[in-house]
């Protein structure tokens, strides 16, 4: 009795290659050809659209160029003909290109090669072979309308980046004349005529000088001379219309 593994029902038939052609071998090989036909057919319907606007000089190259986000763009799709996980979709640096990946591994040889050896060990139906490639024309076509794709989104960033460099220059421009009228208007206080005193400074008579002359008196810290009604104005608590002279006597004296 011959011994035989099936590795799409994952188990061991002891009726050899006859469980090929069994009726549970059949159906679990239309199920897992048409979760794979799905996802070719839609990788197949992106490089058509960019096949559609390869012509247009002006178009962007008809392929969605998004930023890269791991959780969306690292999505693999199981190939049944390779035995192996393939990546969805592409990668330019912080680009993803959709269904890049995918269409890559179907134009390849090596899934060519694959795809016949799944055919032949399973047999499936010769006609539906040609459904799971992809002509290396066809992917050559997307390919470019790629590139033509990147070239249009460099564009774009480039565009916006001059746009916010304008910007930055027109806000600083708009400060600079800002100050300008403001320093133009002037002083916005009066300067102060006296000099300014810091605190605790006294008042001292200067050499060879009495206030009997009608001489000022200089500052400790100083400052000007001040006169007499100066002075008095400095030490209102001290004197009076009564006993004025005989205040600033005590005081200077």
């Amino acid at each position: 009795m011959a011994v035989h593994y099936c590795g799409l029902c994952r188990r061991t038939s002891f009726s050899g290659r006859r469980h090929l052609y069994s009726a549970a071998h059949r159906r679990r090989l239309q199920e897992a050809l048409a979760r794979l036909q799905e996802e070719v057919a839609a990788a197949r319907a992106a490089a058509a659209a960019a096949a559609a606007e390869e012509d247009d000089e002006e178009g962007d190259g008809g392929v969605a160029v998004r930023p890269y986000d791991p959780a969306e763009h690292d999505r693999r799709v199981w190939c049944l003909c390779c035995g192996r996980g393939v990546r969805r979709d592409g990668r330019r640096g912080g680009l993803a290109l959709p269904q890049a990946g995918l269409l890559q591994h179907l134009a390849g040889a090596e899934h060519r090669r694959e795809t016949a050896r799944f055919w032949r060990e399973n047999r499936a139906e010769a006609a539906l072979r040609e459904r799971f490639l992809v002509p290396a024309e066809e992917y050559e076509r997307f390919a470019r309308a790629l590139e033509r794709a990147l070239a249009a989104h460099q564009r774009r960033e480039e565009e916006r980046i001059r746009q916010m460099a304008a910007g930055i220059r027109e806000a600083e421009r708009r400060q600079r004349e800002t100050v300008q009228a403001a320093l133009q208007v002037g002083e916005p206080y009066p300067a102060l005529a006296a000099p300014r005193r810091g605190a605790g400074t006294g008042l001292r008579a200067p050499t060879g000088t009495g206030c009997a002359g009608g001489a000022g008196w200089r500052g400790a810290g100083g400052g000007g001379l001040f006169s007499i009604p100066e002075t008095l104005s400095l030490f209102p608590e001290s004197y009076s219309a009564s006993n004025g002279a005989r205040a600033l006597r005590g005081t200077f004296g």
